[in-house]
């Protein structure tokens, strides 16, 4: 490296803010919250429409009440995460881990769970488990 190069700029990070849009929280040095560790956050009535958190470890993350439109959840850990009374339209759960993810009372219409990993422990509406 030459030694007058610049340095890389380090991430801002990202602002979280609930549905009132009052900051809730920052995830530090990150561009975005694709393949983000979210492991145990407490966001409840979060706003986090059209996001993507592909990829993020979401596991046991409180998203009590949150607006999830349009928010891809593809590839990411929702194990026993909480998602009741959230607003889930249209969103992207395509090969997520939703074991023992809690989403009781949530809309989920036109949400697409292709491929997505559930369990007896699973709480997702219209979404029925059949064990063999």
């Amino acid at each position: 490296m030459w030694p007058f190069s610049t340095p890389k700029p380090t991430p801002p990070g990202v602002i979280i803010r609930n549905v009132l849009g009052e900051q809730i929280d920052v995830v530090e040095g990150v561009w975005d919250l694709t393949n983000a560790n979210l492991r145990g956050r407490q966001w409840p009535h979060a706003d986090l429409n059209g996001m993507s958190l592909d990829g993020a470890d979401c596991e046991g993350i409180n998203l009590f009440g949150a607006r999830l439109v349009k928010t891809s959840f593809c590839r990411c850990s929702l194990r026993n995460a909480e998602l009741s009374f959230s607003d889930a339209t249209g969103a992207n759960f395509r090969d997520a881990d939703l074991d023992g993810c809690f989403m009781y009372r949530s809309q989920t219409i036109q949400a697409q769970f292709d491929r997505a990993r559930l369990s007896f422990y699973s709480d997702i509406p219209d979404v029925r488990i059949i064990l063999f």
